[in-house]
């Protein structure tokens, strides 16, 4: 009875307080469930399956043949090459064997260019991944700063409504006005309103994520802090690696460019003789020669041959030379495509490393006009106690004080993205702490 208790109350706590998740956590959620990049798992398999029909088209093809009849009518015998007028039973059987043996090395191109296709199909799934993490942990980040915006909002508010009730004691004992009472409630009132845009903000950024992670909203779900970073302390190391050589999508372009190089030389080979190998084994009963048993026909009637077959393409580079420009312009294609990715991450790259200064020391600023505003909060409260201020020197500092935090939590989150996605360009693997 008492182990019994003591499952139900782990049960029930559990309830209460709900889990805690961690980034990591966030993304193998979103790896295990994101429709979207499981649409990556899918080509990976789909590309599996090509190169395993491409490695058995070296295989030979053999083939078994049976037939059981029945004849009717005028025929002719099989043993004597006679005419025969009678109804008679036969069994046929037949192995064909078939085997390529030379194209232009064609079977064995197309085997190459389905593997480089499917290795390529890997790297796109490495940069799926890649992609995910990086929109989730942009949602995270989205969440944490929320969070954190939700409760200075909410800290603001209570701040709000303690000098609304000291106004009103001073009201009742006769020392202030009704007007600064008003004023006070008035502020009270805004302060509410952005608490209540703040927690709106917050249930969205949280839907965000839970939508990347493919599953139920839950309040009871906590996200983990990031560790915090000295925020713009760190300097800026150069990157003395081009991201280029080790990041999954431009493994994949040059994968998918040697595929293309395959496939263009087994077009090619279209053009070349074609030798191969067939044979084929066959035997036969009927029942129109009875003095023969079944067995005994089969052993009569066996035989076989083997042929060595040569086919010498004429007119087939009128039909070749169009597909192989094609797949060479496929290719170029393929190339320019990658440029533009390579343009692309040179600037996002340098936008980063732009940002990254920018966001630490607009850091810097916002935590300084924070600290200020708060001593200057504390300053005009000390003045209201006193009955020497008007309300709406409370409403400016509160409002002042307000955006500096503002800042300086938007600014430090924004700034741990940078951090992060800097980490990534230099290494090809993300921080999850």
């Amino acid at each position: 009875m008492k182990k019994l208790f003591i499952i139900l109350s782990l049960v029930f706590t559990s309830n209460v307080f709900g889990q805690t998740y961690t980034l990591k956590k966030c993304v193998d959620l979103a790896v295990k469930n994101n429709p979207t990049f499981q649409r990556a798992y899918l080509n990976a398999e789909l590309a599996n399956a090509n190169a395993a029909e491409a490695k058995a088209r070296n295989l030979p093809q053999i083939q078994a043949f049976f037939a059981q009849g029945m004849n009717f009518g005028r025929s002719i015998d099989r043993f004597s090459n006679d005419y025969i007028n009678q109804l008679y039973n036969s069994t046929y059987g037949n192995i064909q064997l078939g085997m390529p043996i030379y194209k232009g090395f064609q079977t064995r191109n197309l085997t190459e260019s389905a593997k480089l296709l499917q290795q390529a199909e890997i790297q796109n799934v490495e940069a799926d991944k890649n992609q995910l993490s990086v929109n989730l942990l942009k949602a995270y980040l989205d969440v944490l700063a929320a969070k954190e915006l939700s409760a200075a909002a909410k800290k603001q508010l209570e701040n709000s409504e303690i000098q609304l009730a000291r106004q009103q004691k001073m009201m009742e004992a006769g020392t202030s006005g009704k007007l600064e009472a008003l004023q006070f409630s008035n502020q009270a009132a805004s302060d509410k309103g952005g608490l209540i845009d703040a927690q709106y903000n917050l249930q969205i950024a949280r839907l965000t994520l839970f939508q990347l992670m493919n599953i139920k909203p839950n309040d009871a779900i906590e996200f983990e802090s990031i560790i915090p970073y000295e925020i713009g302390e760190q300097t800026l190391n150069e990157i003395t690696v081009n991201p280029v050589e080790f990041l999954p999508e431009y493994k994949s372009f040059d994968l998918q460019g040697q595929s293309f190089d395959r496939r263009i030389k087994a077009n090619q080979a279209e053009n070349s003789p074609e030798l191969s190998l067939s044979g084929n084994y066959s035997t036969f009963y009927a029942s129109s020669n009875p003095e023969r048993t079944f067995f005994q026909q089969v052993n009569d009637t066996r035989n076989g041959s083997f042929s060595l077959n040569l086919a010498i393409p004429i007119f087939s580079k009128f039909q070749t030379s169009p597909r192989t420009q094609q797949l060479k312009i496929q290719k170029k294609m393929l190339d320019n495509t990658r440029k533009v990715r390579e343009n692309t991450l040179q600037q996002d790259l340098e936008s980063v490393k732009l940002m990254l200064n920018a966001f630490g020391e607009r850091y810097k600023n916002a935590s300084q006009q924070a600290e200020i505003s708060k001593e200057n909060l504390k300053l005009v409260e000390l003045r209201i106690e006193a009955g020497t201020i008007n309300p709406i020197e409370f409403s400016l500092a509160q409002a002042n004080l307000e955006k500096a935090i503002s800042n300086q939590i938007q600014t430090k989150f924004r700034w741990i993205l940078q951090k992060k996605l800097l980490e990534y360009y230099q290494t090809g693997e993300f921080d999850f702490l």
